[in-house]
């Protein structure tokens, strides 16, 4: 049996909960996405639980943004194609084929967009929050310690642990000169819908096997 690595050195609760304070405001991101996730299922009768699934697993190396147009155009044309990495498209079919989400950003992500905020979410910019790199998410040791930290801010400001990490999120991406990235999926779909489900930066690449 391998040695179990230490987490890496990363950032302080008292930093990570300096950022949260400065984004406390967003706190409540994923309550306003599965509120908006609802919504469009709800009006397309699409089933709620399979949505949250699809935008977490097709959310990796992408913006806010391009995963919920990457979202709706798989739910609506149902074409793998659309999905440019062949990674990202295996974890697709593997979640509709019922074999669940196991990645350790898009599990978390799934469960927080369905709902449940318990789970804490580390993605590329909870690594950069951390001073650390994504990779090193993958030792579980370092991950185990990154959502141990987020629960304790969360402990600390009153929150679940989803509603620290967003507020994290946001603050830190505010603390580095960027903008908020608000979960807009209602007006990304109102869009695709008026333009006849021709979605912005989903083109299907011909020979692109599924």
């Amino acid at each position: 049996m391998g040695r179990l690595l230490p987490p890496v050195p990363m950032a302080s609760v008292k930093t990570i909960l300096g950022y949260a304070e400065r984004g406390i405001d967003g706190r409540n991101w994923y309550a306003e996405a599965n509120g908006q996730i609802d919504y469009v299922s709800r009006e397309e009768g699409w089933d709620h639980a399979e949505f949250c699934g699809i935008l977490a697993t097709t959310s990796p190396r992408c913006s806010v943004l391009r995963n919920i147009r990457l979202g709706l155009h798989f739910m609506h044309h149902r074409d793998l194609r659309v999905i440019p990495m062949k990674g990202i498209r295996t974890s697709v079919t593997n979640f509709l084929d019922g074999k669940g989400i196991n990645g350790p950003k898009t599990g978390p992500f799934c469960a927080n967009l369905s709902g449940d905020y318990n789970p804490v979410t580390l993605d590329v910019w909870m690594a950069y929050a951390f001073g650390i790199d994504q990779s090193d998410f993958s030792r579980k040791a370092t991950h185990r310690e990154a959502s141990s930290r987020v629960v304790e801010a969360g402990r600390v400001l009153g929150i679940k642990p989803a509603q620290a990490q967003a507020a994290i999120w946001t603050g830190y991406r505010r603390n580095v000169g960027y903008t908020d990235s608000p979960f807009s999926i209602v007006s990304e779909y109102r869009t695709a819908r008026d333009n006849g489900w021709d979605i912005e930066g989903c083109e299907i690449k011909e020979g692109r096997d599924n």
